[in-house]
């Protein structure tokens, strides 16, 4: 911020001339304040299956989140299907929760700051919380938020003159004239609850008057208690990236780790600007009835073999949405089956079958070496990090976090297949970008 000072030549007493520098004072701090610009700032994401995560069940083992995060990337395939009138496979219907296994990040929500956690989540467009009087909620072992103790609570209230509560097609009017949100997830579970601004704190940045969710009766959101919400990160004009849009500059970068005892970010703003020789840039496609990330995926390659993906269905939009939500990575069956048969020709590994008959390749041992599997992008190419390819889920046998979806038309790129990479969402430029990276470090 430029600020250019003219100072006038006049005559006055000595006192005047005090009175004239207090004055000016006051009016150069006040427009200091005024027009601050927050240049950007990161703060620490948690992974699903690290000790540092208040709501982690001790009692898991170090299993358990990747079987229920698969789980979970299955339900969401088949409620994203089922939003764009693709109906659901009984392959893809399970009775797990639909949000397990996502990475938390610590925010504040009111004033005084009232700490939380809630999973983020770039297929989510509403940040809500559970809330205070909590009339049907789902065990949290941390306190839950009360809007009583915030003095910068308000309700969303149905009148003329706010026009909040058309920002979102899941907002409505209830009988009140109070503005209500539900949002039903593919297993039956839900979260429903007022729609209130307060003030949201990220780290040492503050937001005032940002649209929350508070949710007042949430069946079954999460499985032992991951977090006890939503962070959306989504493109619709309620997520927090879009009523941020003009403090952050319309940009968010996280840079995940696949290790539970290793940290991982993400930034806001011009600490999430993605550059340098190495960047592989693309173009993203949004909507405005969507909260989605969409790219199109051309093909996957496994070492020197290429195996192309038929053209979109839904043209408009592309194929293949990045969700940080998701775990694994879900390709067309027909895909995934010439990779697998490929796959088995380069690992000298015994492939075994999945005990639990979720995941589609699997082998006997904990160190694989993979070939080079890259997804090919329009715009781009992204080799996925052998750190994120294979996952232990149980002792001794690894599996592809690479899994067949047994519908056509939409596929999703899960944070498993982003792990190591520094990716940055601009929605200035429309453009998504990666960059490899040891997120221990960034």
């Amino acid at each position: 911020m430029n600020i250019v000072v003219r100072f006038l030549s006049f005559q006055s007493s000595p006192a005047s001339k005090y009175m004239d520098l207090t004055m000016f004072l006051t009016l150069f701090v006040f427009a200091l304040l005024s027009t601050q610009i927050i240049d950007g700032f990161t703060v620490e994401l948690i992974h699903p299956n690290s000790h540092s995560n208040p709501y982690r069940n001790p009692s898991n083992n170090r299993f358990d989140w990747i079987r229920k995060a698969y789980n979970n990337s299955r339900s969401r395939a088949a409620s994203i299907q089922s939003r764009f009138g693709i109906d659901g496979s009984s392959k893809f219907k399970t009775n797990i929760k639909p949000l397990d296994g996502g990475y938390a990040m610590r925010y504040s929500i009111g004033t005084p700051p009232f700490e939380t956690y809630g999973l983020v989540d770039t297929g989510s467009d509403v940040t809500w919380t559970q809330c205070e009087p909590c009339i049907d909620c789902f065990p949290q072992s941390l306190p839950i938020f009360d809007p009583k103790h915030s003095k910068s609570y308000k309700t969303v209230m149905c009148n003329n003159s706010d026009t909040t509560c058309s920002l979102d097609y899941e907002f409505h009017c209830s009988n009140d004239n109070i503005c209500q949100y539900q949002l039903p997830y593919n297993d039956y579970s839900y979260t429903f609850g007022d729609v209130a601004t307060d003030t949201l704190t990220i780290g040492d940045a503050s937001f005032k008057n940002v649209v929350l969710g508070c949710g007042h009766r949430n069946k079954a959101m999460f499985s032992n208690s991951t977090a006890s919400g939503i962070v959306g990160l989504g493109y619709s004009n309620v997520s927090i990236i879009k009523q941020l849009r003009k403090e952050i500059s319309g940009k968010f970068a996280y840079c995940l780790s696949p290790q539970s005892d290793s940290k991982s970010y993400i930034s806001f703003g011009m600490d999430a600007i993605v550059k340098g020789p190495d960047v592989v840039s693309i173009p993203v496609v949004t909507s405005s009835i969507d909260p989605y990330y969409w790219l199109v995926l051309e093909s996957m390659s496994v070492g020197d073999k290429s195996f192309p993906i038929r053209p979109p269905p839904l043209q408009s939009y592309g194929n293949t949405i990045i969700d940080s939500g998701t775990t694994v990575t879900i390709i067309p069956l027909y895909v995934f089956d010439s990779m697998k048969l490929e796959l088995m020709n380069q690992i000298h590994e015994t492939p075994i079958d999945d005990p639990q008959g979720f995941f589609g390749l699997c082998f006997s041992s904990v160190q694989i070496k993979a070939p080079k599997i890259v997804a090919h992008f329009v715009g781009g190419d992204v080799e996925l990090s052998p750190r994120g390819l294979f996952e232990e889920v149980e002792e001794g046998i690894s599996c592809l976090t690479i899994v067949p979806n047994y519908l056509q038309g939409i596929y999703v790129f899960g944070s498993q297949s982003q792990v190591d990479y520094l990716v940055g969402f601009d929605l200035e430029k429309n453009a998504l970008t990666f960059k490899s990276a040891d997120c221990s470090k960034f």
